[in-house]
């Protein structure tokens, strides 16, 4: 059975206090609109290098909130964060296995020994805006597990912030510099809350892996039906598993029109672009409409790429111009919300797509080499997120479902002919 042992745990300050001018971090708008949890990541490292790695981590990590002040405040309510450099707290335990042995079938519950506490809980005001643990296996390898609130940062945010660390623990100068102009851009607005739904039901998250050959295998069917355009990587994968989540519905005799969010990161849209290390959540969601149908499943896979293109195509420079107005946000969020009760009144399923592929995750390099996996989840009904495989040109996607819905899932024919279950 494997159990891990909390050592120690203490809170990590910057290294230089936050200066009074900047006391006070500013939430944007679309900080209000991001939803209430933790956004979980495991970094999973075969060799630490020497025995002093736990104090070069908490010194570099101590220097790099210097830079990513406001993760050592508290939130204070919902339009700022309280830069009073209280700090994170930084956990070390040991686990009582060999990696190897520990990644042979890692399965959610548990990855989730890895953190110090359920990343399905925040609550407003007194939980940490991040917190860390280093697990150290038997072997000497290592796991730095890490939970940040979704209400100050997006994935890009957390990936920019590991990987300053992890350049500020090899001693490189050119670090990265966060960019803190969200509220500038979208300010806070009063009546602005997140639309999210939770659920008392219990979920079971499961990892389902795709290589490049698939991943190909799938562009090329869909290309070859002569629409005169290629889908993308994720514009493949996503419809697949949506195309599979309506058809786990249907079998129960729920077949019924369901809805596709999927993330889209605004850095790139925005005109000039945004760096991609600009603080905070600068995204929003496209939404699409579907139906399970009867068509075949690669007519049905063709058209919800073509859907899912077009709503992340909408995200545009217009758009975000209207996202910026001063009514903008509140719109957004008036729309969003008006679209929950209508989809939760009329029993629609929402489903919610991330991906974090092609960020440079496998890059954070503490000294010891890069990360040999790294894992990650959106802990809620209903939601898929998508990483970059360890050897680089594959996919994972963290599927999280209500338990017997699981079950369906990882017996559908066609997710599996190009897809394979990990558990």
């Amino acid at each position: 059975m494997i159990k891990v042992e909390v050592i120690s745990i203490e809170n990590i300050k910057p290294s230089s206090p936050t200066p009074a001018s900047l006391s006070s971090y500013k939430l944007s708008s679309l900080d209000q609109l991001a939803p209430p949890f933790y956004v979980p990541l495991v970094l999973f490292y075969t060799r630490h290098g020497h025995g002093q790695h736990q104090n070069y981590l908490k010194t570099s990590l101590s220097k790099t909130l210097t830079r990513f002040y406001p993760f050592a405040g508290r939130l204070k309510d919902e339009y700022h964060v309280d830069c009073n450099d209280q700090g994170v707290e930084f956990t070390e335990a040991r686990v009582n296995v060999q990696l190897a042995e520990f990644l042979r079938q890692p399965e959610v519950d548990v990855l989730n020994l890895l953190f110090r506490f359920n990343p399905f809980h925040i609550t407003f005001g007194m939980e940490l805006l991040l917190a860390i643990q280093l697990n150290i296996f038997e072997c000497g390898g290592m796991a730095i597990a890490v939970l940040l609130s979704h209400k100050i940062a997006d994935g890009a945010t957390i990936v920019a912030f590991l990987n300053a660390w992890s350049a500020t623990a090899r001693g490189v100068d050119a670090v990265i510099q966060p960019k803190f102009i969200a509220n500038s851009l979208f300010p806070a607005r009063a009546s602005i809350s997140h639309y999210f739904r939770t659920t008392e039901e219990k979920v079971l998250t499961v990892r389902f892996m795709i290589d490049a050959l698939n991943i190909a295998a799938l562009i090329n069917r869909s290309a070859s039906s002569s629409q005169g355009w290629r889908p993308t990587r994720i514009e493949a994968v996503s419809a697949l598993i949506w195309g599979a989540l309506m058809r786990v519905r249907s079998d129960k005799g729920l077949k019924k029109a369901s809805v596709a969010l999927h993330a889209v990161n605004l850095r790139p849209r925005m005109t000039p672009p945004l760096p991609d290390c600009s603080f905070g959540n600068l995204w929003v969601h496209a939404v699409t409409a579907g139906i399970a149908g009867s068509e075949r499943v690669e007519d049905m896979q063709r058209c919800m790429e073509g859907q899912v293109r077009d709503a992340i195509k909408a995200v545009d420079t217009d758009y975000i111009e209207e996202l910026r107005r001063p009514d903008g946000a509140l719109r957004f969020y008036e729309c969003m919300e008006s679209a929950a009760e209508k989809y939760s009144s009329c029993g629609m399923d929402v489903y919610h797509f991330t991906s974090w592929c092609r960020f440079p995750c496998y890059e954070m390099d503490f000294g010891w080499g890069k990360p040999v996996w790294i894992s990650g989840s959106i802990p809620v009904k209903n939601a898929v997120l998508f990483l970059d495989g360890s050897g680089g040109d594959g996919m994972e996607a963290w599927v999280t479902l209500v338990e017997d819905e699981m079950e369906k899932l990882k017996s559908d024919p066609e997710l599996l002919s190009f897809f394979t279950c990990a558990s």
